[in-house]
């Protein structure tokens, strides 16, 4: 009886990894037979209900422009509850005031679960609401900046630029710590005189007249260290953990995709080979800030 169970057992594992093999092979065959448009379908149907879209130029998950999250505005609560969903990012809020409006411009880089990704936001809180200091709404459309920035670990990992309140990209299975990366920014202003207060919102904020280049409307900067930002100081040991994490789940990643170079394939990959991971790789593909709507959290 104990020799029969024995055989049973490893002839099931071995028909387990047959029926991998032919799996993993019928999986990498229905990737290689897709066009890029049949798998960007596919991967944007996972990633449109989160708000986010797949940039095939780039390789790279981004945001849309019209988004859910466009609803939530911005508080640093959502900065300070970030390591809770394995978010470990270096956040930089600039404050200036313009045309009777307080504007909050915020930078971010780090890891985002298992992408690389860095982020530029354009809020805005105006003078006559009721609304706590804490709580910027974001940019309307005739709000939005033309923005753009490189964002850069050793090497250039990838660009973006466009007309928004909310910039972002996000290099999916790469790790990183957020003290390696740096990002070049770019801000063009409807005019000078929001620029100049923008500039002047720097230098408060610790950058050096050298630092800074201005061309026409336009502000450049580079984006290396954070500053005394409270969030970038709190939940270290949480951020430790999560980091570890991220890394771990990095690596599974890259493992279990290795037969595929670009992450459009990657994906679509798993989503063949095992949809229930693909749906887990999609969530920790894109920021899970802990989502509070304003008309239920914040009173007036």
């Amino acid at each position: 009886m104990r020799y029969f169970l024995l055989g049973l057992a490893v002839l099931i594992i071995v028909i387990c990894l047959v029926w991998n093999y032919l799996r993993r092979r019928w999986a990498i065959r229905k990737v290689k037979c897709l066009s890029d448009e049949e798998k960007l379908l596919y991967v944007d149907a996972a990633l449109n209900p989160f708000g986010f879209e797949f940039d095939l130029n780039c390789d790279i998950v981004v945001s849309k422009n019209d988004v859910w999250q466009r609803d939530f505005g911005y508080m640093d609560l959502y900065d300070e509850k970030a390591p809770f969903f394995n978010m470990v990012m270096d956040a930089v809020p600039i404050y200036f005031d313009y045309d009777g409006k307080e504007y909050r411009i915020e930078l971010w880089k780090g890891q985002y679960g298992i992408t690389t990704g860095g982020e530029i936001g354009v809020y805005i809180r105006d003078n006559h609401t009721n609304y706590p200091k804490t709580y910027y709404r974001a940019a309307n459309d005739e709000e939005r900046l033309d923005m753009s920035f490189v964002l850069t670990k050793k090497c250039d990992l990838f660009c973006r630029c466009d007309k928004s309140w909310w910039l972002t990209g996000f290099d999916v299975g790469v790790f990183s710590k957020p003290k390696d990366l740096k990002m070049s920014i770019c801000i063009c202003f409807p005019n000078c005189e929001m620029q100049e207060a923008f500039v002047n919102a720097l230098i408060e904020a610790g950058y050096a007249c050298c630092q800074l280049n201005n061309c026409e409307n336009a502000v450049c900067f580079e984006y290396c260290c954070p500053n005394h930002y409270k969030p970038n100081m709190k939940h270290r040991i949480i951020k430790c953990f999560a980091q570890i994490a991220n890394y771990i789940n990095c690596h599974i990643y890259m493992h279990f995709t290795r037969w595929f170079n670009r992450t459009i394939d990657k994906l679509t990959y798993l989503r063949f080979m095992s949809p229930c991971l693909y749906r887990f790789i999609i969530r920790l593909s894109i920021p899970r800030r802990k989502q509070m709507k304003p008309h239920k959290h914040i009173k007036k």
